[in-house]
């Protein structure tokens, strides 16, 4: 027979049980919409002109090597024109450009070269694509390597007039350790389900990345509006914005009815962060970018334009907070010795996340080993998520930036922001906790069950009758059968009352009559309660 112990502990669940049946659900659903996209493009047509293509690439204290790799991935690729812009600090990347590149006859695509005098990638990036002179204009970091089709698969996507933007698979280039593994299968993730599931049921996805984005100069360079100066002047609650360059560049064309693109099939590949405290960093300067565009478009009303979009944003916004009930739950049911709890909710996760990157893992059999990492660093992001909303106003941690060109802060300031972030863990935890107590609570998951009397307790071995002991050996919470009583409920009986009477809490008569709610007794009703006889508690 069914312990109902066990019933009443696995019922203490259910809201993470409801919790899980939601995020299965959407994410079934974000596959089927994934399958949808399917984009009807060929190749650009012979009777009509190739557009020109400007590579505008802002470059700070970039590996001489990987910029060299990337650069002559992007010649490979017949761009028309590259434009460096290298801020006036790096003095040998200049020398070496203009050597290289710019004064380089035997290299058929136009290399230009401009010196940064003032600080940031978004002034980098306005400074260049004034300088452009494509038709479209590719914005690329400059540690990013294309595959050698990405111009040629690019170009007919831009056929259709209304697209003002297109960006392509993008993953990290030979991931060998945990912090780029595991930001490979996060790059994975988002191309192959977030952005196809958007677009196969719309016309608009959240951002196009900066490691590579192409846009028409339309789309960017319109006259009516000035998409260069909000891109260059963007506050925040009154802070001037450092990083978060490609989401709102992406949110500019997109408020202004342009449409955007994924092409499918190229790659292109970025070094990402080898240290995982750097690449931790970056998540939270990357999730407050997201957090600050996101509540700006909310605000402004055009994502409502887009539904499949402002409904992945709402629900992105929520996902953290669920997502933390999970480990909460998975702690709590250890501390309580919950075995059973806590060992489903682990085979759960490792059963879970194989089945959703089955597609990664089954390309890369050998990185399967980074899943349990990749588990913990999923709650480690939701705990970011939650961190970078309460501290929006902090602009720091650039990920090359030296420690000089940061922006200075007093130290009051920089512990105000770390504090409020605390704060609101704390308080988020605290709540979480509360929760799954209280649900604890209600079941009656946590009420110890007495003890009952075996048959074993009343069997003694004896050779005289003088030597049997009066009273059987029975611990002292032992219910003997004849304390088992029942009461029959009349009018203005509560459980308090009775519980009182009967030398019972509410939650063991609770638990012991499968009661859900204490205030609701029905008259007639039969309540079991237990009196423990004087003879077991005798010494």
């Amino acid at each position: 027979m069914f312990d109902s112990g066990i019933a009443r502990l696995i019922l203490a669940y259910i809201p993470i049980s409801i919790i899980g049946l939601w995020r299965w659900s959407f994410w079934i659903i974000r596959r089927v919409a994934a399958a949808m996209y399917r984009p009807k493009v060929g190749t650009w047509p012979k009777d009509q002109p190739r557009p020109t293509v400007t590579v505008v690439t802002p470059v700070y204290n970039e590996d001489p090597h990987l910029f060299e790799e990337a650069m002559q991935s992007w010649i490979d690729n017949g761009v028309n024109e590259i434009i460096a812009v290298i801020d006036k600090t790096n003095t040998r990347h200049i020398v070496h450009f203009e050597h290289k590149y710019v004064r380089n006859a035997k290299i058929k695509t136009k290399c230009r070269l401009v010196v940064q005098p003032t600080k940031g990638k978004r002034a980098a990036l306005c400074d260049g694509i004034e300088s452009a002179k494509g038709d479209l204009i590719a914005l690329v970091d400059s540690d990013t390597v294309w595959d050698k089709d990405v111009l040629e698969k690019t170009l007919p996507y831009f056929l259709n007039r209304q697209i003002g933007g297109a960006t392509l698979t993008q993953r990290v280039k030979n991931p060998d350790n945990l912090a780029t593994v595991i930001f490979d299968i996060m790059l994975w993730s988002r191309y192959q389900e977030e952005i196809p599931s958007l677009l196969g049921v719309g016309k608009a996805f959240n951002t196009l990345s900066g490691r590579t984005a192409f846009y028409r100069r339309e789309a960017i360079l319109a006259e009516e509006y000035d998409n260069l100066h909000h891109l260059r002047h963007e506050f925040f609650l009154g802070t001037r914005a450092i990083s978060g360059d490609d989401k709102r560049l992406t949110h500019l064309i997109l408020q202004q009815g342009w449409h955007v693109a994924y092409v499918v099939g190229p790659k292109v590949y970025t070094s990402g962060m080898r240290s995982l405290r750097q690449f931790l960093k970056q998540r939270l300067r990357w999730t407050r970018n997201s957090w600050r565009g996101d509540l700006r478009a909310v605000l402004r009303g055009w994502i409502w334009r887009h539904p499949a979009l402002a409904i992945f944003r709402i629900d992105s916004f929520i996902q953290p907070f669920v997502m933390l009930i999970g480990p909460v739950v998975f702690a709590v049911a250890l501390m309580k010795q919950d075995w059973l709890i806590a060992g489903l909710l682990l085979a759960w996760w490792l059963f879970s996340r194989t089945i959703k990157l089955f597609g990664y893992f089954r390309a890369h059999p050998a990185r399967i080993i980074y899943l349990p990492a990749y588990i913990v660093m999923s709650y480690v992001n939701a705990i970011i998520k939650v961190y970078a909303l309460a501290t929006l106003v902090e602009h720091g941690w650039a990920t090359r930036w030296h420690k000089a060109r940061m922006q200075t802060k007093r130290l009051v300031r920089r512990l105000a922001t770390i504090g409020s972030g605390v704060l609101v863990l704390t308080l988020f935890f605290g709540c979480v906790v509360a929760f799954v107590n209280y649900s604890r609570q209600r079941t009656a998951a946590d009420i110890a069950v007495p003890a009952p009397v075996e048959t074993a307790a009343f069997e003694n071995d004896i050779d005289f009758a003088s030597d049997a002991p009066l009273v059987p050996n029975l611990r002292p919470e032992a219910i003997l059968p004849t304390g088992v009583k029942q009461y029959q409920v009349v009018p203005g009986d509560t459980l308090l009352e009775l519980s009182e009477r009967f030398g019972m809490s509410v939650e063991e008569l609770k638990k012991l009559n499968g009661l859900r709610d204490p205030d609701v007794l029905h008259v007639g009703q039969m309540i079991i309660y237990y009196e423990y006889e004087e003879s077991v508690h005798k010494p």
